[in-house]
This record gives structure tokens, sequence and C-alpha cells, in this order.
């Protein structure tokens, strides 16, 4: 399943993508759809805003509950085309525009050796020991949304991530059990204000007003089991159509079940959180020797995922 959040008449919506060319809205059908089958209007409405509201987060808090109830609702629209909606139609919002928590890691030990190499030093046998990470803002712009440059920054960058999304609460969770907590993935791009980031880092703490000014994750969340295994899906960045990076997820050293298992440790991770990987190796401007300009198109590629597609607005 591909879930998306959309804008329409003027609000945000949640869907869901059926026959990758229409979007169904999962409040306004499962109303219908209960009305339908002869259940009271009132309850029908209390039952679907509690199950499957209007927005992503809502949905992720009813677990596998919601998505039953979201796989009913893709098997009662098979012959209903009047609650399709043309993928063309709608403009995307962020699939989950207001996470509960945002954790990005440093994941891949290639862009950890790049990072650590321009200062003149090799990886701490410390990050082999358990997979660090930074709390930043959990507010998203979404595929095709402009993304204002911030007036303190002259220098901006990308990074290339995928993103695990979480939808049940849990604590002290195992390596082995941890897959269960996600319930599917997204393109995430960190964007970065390196000048402010470069000065922060140098004082012992965040990056803060580095980071937390944008953030993108998109075009959908794609649940789990239409991706299978991460490593070695292709992927991309083109910045007005010039390749930044084209690769493979290849030296991942830190996997989403390790990082849930390492912060579920005697503290709770929730629905609506989300797992930033860290930037995958070479998908970074500052890896590669280049550097953002305002109104540049920023096109990312997740093979099995989809294309995140922004404007940063100078």
């Amino acid at each position: 399943m591909k879930l998306v959040s959309f804008l329409r008449n003027g609000r945000i919506r949640s869907g869901v993508i059926v026959n990758d060319n229409y979007i169904v809205d999962l409040n306004d059908s499962c109303y219908s759809m209960f009305l339908e089958k002869g259940e009271d209007e009132e309850f029908t409405k209390r039952l679907c805003d509690a199950i499957l509201p209007n927005d992503m987060l809502g949905i992720l808090q009813s677990g596998d509950l919601g998505l039953d109830y979201i796989r009913k609702i893709i098997n009662w629209v098979s012959n209903r085309r009047d609650f399709l909606i043309p993928i063309d139609n709608i403009v995307f919002k962020s699939p989950l525009p207001k996470g509960n928590l945002l954790r990005d890691f440093l994941a891949f030990r290639g862009h950890v050796e790049a990072t650590y190499r321009r200062r003149g030093m090799s990886i701490p046998d410390e990050w082999f020991k358990f997979p660090i990470y930074y709390k930043g803002d959990p507010t998203f712009y979404g595929h095709l949304e402009v993304i204002p440059w911030p007036k303190y920054s002259k220098h901006l960058d990308i990074e290339l991530e995928i993103a695990a999304i979480i939808f049940k609460k849990g604590k002290d969770i195992s390596e082995d059990k941890a897959k269960d907590y996600i319930i599917g993935y997204s393109i995430f791009n960190d964007i970065s204000a390196r000048d402010v980031q470069m000065v922060e880092m140098k004082l012992l703490l965040g990056p803060a007003k580095g980071k937390d000014f944008a953030n993108a994750l998109g075009p959908w969340i794609i649940t789990k089991d239409e991706i299978g295994e991460i490593k070695g899906l292709r992927v991309y960045a083109k910045v007005n159509d010039e390749v930044w990076c084209d690769t493979k997820i290849e030296d991942m050293y830190w996997s989403f079940e390790k990082m849930i298992e390492y912060v579920s440790q005697d503290e709770y991770i929730r629905p609506g959180d989300v797992f930033g990987s860290g930037t995958i190796t070479g998908c970074t401007g500052i890896d590669i020797g280049k550097r953002l300009e305002p109104n540049s198109r920023i096109e990312l590629y997740v093979e099995k995922i989809g294309k995140l597609i922004n404007i940063i607005r100078g």
C-alpha cells in the first residue's frame, strides 16, 4: 500500500493509492462503506474518525486495526469509481505532515568516512558501538512543494535518506521484533544549512538551526510488504537534472532494526516516529564538492518507493 496525504477543498486528507493512478479518501470512503452496510450514521462517523481520521498520524496510531480497515476500503472501492480521485488532480502534502518525533541517524559508513576524512580524522571506535542520532523537527514538506531558502544561510545542501515510519508503541524491543513496529518507508531529504551547522557542531551541540528549518518526506509511505530488503535498492539524486549520485544502498552499517532496539531501551517509541537513515553514501553535496543554488529543482529517487521532488526557492 501507498499511504498519502493530500489537499482536498483546502484541507489535508489522508488517502491510499489504488491502481497507481487514483487516490481514495480514507475517511470519506470509510463513512460511505459503513452507511451502505446499514450502520447508524452517528456511530459510523465516530468509528471512522477514530480509526481512519483525516490526519495520517491518527491513522498510524490505529496500528494493525487501521491497516485492516484500509484493506477493506481498497476492496470496497474496486467497483465504485466515483470514489477514485485521479492522482493528477490532487496536491500532494507530506504523507506525514506532522510526525511525533524525528530521529536522524548516521547509518552509512561511506558517508561517515567522508565526513571524518575532511577533518583529517578516521572514524572513532564509538561509531561502531551504537547508532548515533539527533532529534529534529517532525514537520515535513511534501512532494512538489516549494521549500523557502532560510535568510540566515548562504550554503544549503541536500541529504538523500530513507526513512522508516513507526506505527506501534513499544519499549525494550529486540532486534528480531523491531520490524513489527515499522509500517513502511519513505524518501527523506534532510536539507541542511551547512554554514550554520558547522558552527553549531564546533560548539558541541546541535545540529539545530542548521537543520530544523526544512525537512522533506514523500511522496508517500509505502508499506514494508512492498519493499522487502532495503539493501541493494538503487537510489539517485539530481539537482536541476544534474546527477549528484547514482548508487545502491550497500554500506548501511546500522539497520533500522538495530536503531529501534537501541532507542527503545528504557524508552518508548510511538506511532508517528520517523527514523532517518542518515545520508546514503555519496548522496549529499558536501561529500562530492557541490552546493545548491537558489531556485534549484531537487529530485530524489529510491527504487520501489518513487521520486520526491522539491524546489528550493531563494
